[in-house]
């Protein structure tokens, strides 16, 4: 049995977008990913361009502030290693300078190892997978308040870090099975620069509870007091996360259908189940994979080295541990607003590219000034720089790689990729600011603007190259015949299919 669906008041193109439809078999709708739940399967669905708006605003209210609220309790649990640091953890621990950088260098090797958790949204339920990962990762963080030595403490950094790499980097491929790509960037954007908003309310938290006078150091309470929402979110997800398109409570029958359509319509390769290993292998070889990766190798670099060691720059510019806590946030909501704003832009433009460079020149540019400006206020403005610089063109790296994925099994095997690269960068970033750099920190500095700097030459060239490739298809496809077309566009595995996102 076959459905087709279509849009209506789309624009028409000849001979062949008329018969642009999604196909899929009794098999495919049970795809835990992609089938629609308890509804029949229609014989042919038509939606209107209202009716779109109004499923992607319902999926949006509905799945992205549980979505936020998840990264806001990762990345506080991920980073308030630095703001614990400030108030004293390798004090009463004992702690060396090379036993507080092992510490975040574990994590990042952990983190990075266990990259392929991503892949198991294609066997398990995400809700269920992300309810298991999220309320392991909140329980080892809160074991960091009970920890009394070095050994409890770098125990604890290894479980947070093998559970969290199955939670947030996730994110990137069911994200890709909610939306159509070209609205990918901005709900990514609002997801991941939330890592800002949740840097800037750590830094709030911390400023306030190391003023708690109690029998329990600052520190312990940190760890403990941030790690508690983790557990309400893992609940929300457990009740209210769709595991699919097609699958939400909060959509009717047929708003279940247009979300379903929205997303395969005309991909029949996007309707695969589980992963097919010779796609997986094919996205791993491609050129584009590994310039990508090396993108976000160089953001990475910058973008750990900010969340973990600001507090610390802040306080090294001559402000007192409590108050470099509550500077550390404006930056942080600045960029927050910023991120947003230009993955908004970015949709609309269908184009990622330009403003991964940009934003790259721009963060690596504050780099410079926080390392070489005479002033405090003038390094503190390029605390706002690089801020922005990082948290706009992050999110941005991301949604530039899934765009870029010809089939569910490639965009996995490209986001693994992608994110172990990037985590190799956060291990480089946590090992170029030793305190004996302070205050100026000229190395970790100078290291983050170079990476800066090289993610804007690279993210040009691809916009060249990928622009290019797009006009020779273009061309291509004016010297083919309708019928060449059609079965062109039936192969899921005909990369001459495939427009980039530039």
């Amino acid at each position: 049995m076959s459905t087709s669906i279509k849009a209506l008041g789309q624009d028409e193109q000849p001979s062949v977008s008329h018969k642009e439809v999604l196909e899929y078999d009794e098999d495919s709708k049970q795809d835990q990913s992609s089938a629609l739940e308890g509804s029949a399967e229609p014989a042919h669905i038509e939606w209107t361009e209202e009716e779109s708006r109004r499923v992607r605003f319902k999926m949006d209210i509905c799945i992205l502030p549980l979505l936020c609220f998840l990264m806001i309790c990762s990345v506080g649990i991920k980073s308030n290693i630095g703001n614990a640091n400030t108030a004293g953890m390798s004090a009463d621990l004992g702690l060396t300078n090379d036993q507080y950088t092992m510490l975040l260098t574990a994590f990042y090797i952990v983190y990075a190892c266990s990259q392929w958790e991503i892949l198991m949204l294609r066997f398990v339920q995400p809700r269920i997978w992300l309810f298991f990962v999220c309320m392991a990762w909140g329980l080892a963080s809160a074991m960091q308040g009970v920890t009394t030595n070095f050994g409890g403490m770098i125990t604890c950094r290894v479980l947070i870090a093998f559970f969290e790499a199955g939670g947030v980097p996730a994110i990137s491929l069911y994200f890709s099975m909610l939306y159509p790509k070209e609205e990918y960037g901005l709900r990514w954007c609002i997801f991941q620069a939330c890592a800002a908003l949740s840097n800037a309310f750590a830094g709030a938290l911390a400023y306030g509870i190391v003023q708690i006078k109690s029998s329990i150091p600052a520190w312990k309470l940190l760890f403990i007091i941030e790690a508690m929402p983790t557990f309400i979110c893992g609940a929300l997800i457990l009740f209210f996360l769709p595991s699919g398109p097609g699958k939400c409570r909060f959509l009717n029958e047929r708003e279940n259908a247009v979300a379903y359509a929205r997303v395969f319509q005309g991909k029949p390769g996007e309707q695969e189940k589980g992963l097919n290993l010779k796609r997986m292998s094919r996205g791993l070889i491609r050129p584009w994979t590994w310039l990508i990766a090396i993108i976000h190798f160089c953001g990475s670099t910058a973008f750990n080295s900010i969340s973990v060691f600001l507090t610390a720059i802040l306080r090294d510019m001559g402000f007192t541990s409590i108050k470099a806590q509550g500077m550390s946030a404006p930056p942080y909501i600045v960029a927050y607003i910023v991120a947003v704003a230009i993955a908004f832009l970015s949709d609309r433009k269908k184009t990622r590219g330009i403003f991964v460079a940009i934003f790259g020149l721009l963060g690596g540019a504050g780099y410079i000034i926080v390392a070489y400006a005479p002033s405090m206020p003038a390094r503190y403005f390029g605390v706002f720089m690089v801020a922005v610089g990082v948290y706009t063109g992050q999110p941005m790296m991301y949604a530039w790689c899934a765009n870029n994925a010809h089939s569910p099994s490639e965009r996995g095997a490209s986001l693994v990729l992608f994110s172990v690269t990037g985590q190799l960068g956060s291990i480089l970033g946590s090992n170029i600011y030793p305190k004996h750099s302070a205050p100026r920190y000229y190395l970790g500095n100078t290291v983050c603007a170079g990476a800066l700097f090289m993610s804007c030459v690279l993210s040009t060239i691809g916009t060249i190259v990928l622009r290019r490739r797009n006009r020779l298809k273009a061309i291509a496809d004016a010297q083919r015949t309708p019928e060449e077309l059609l079965t062109m566009r039936a192969d899921p595995d005909n990369r001459a299919n495939y427009v980039y996102t530039i």
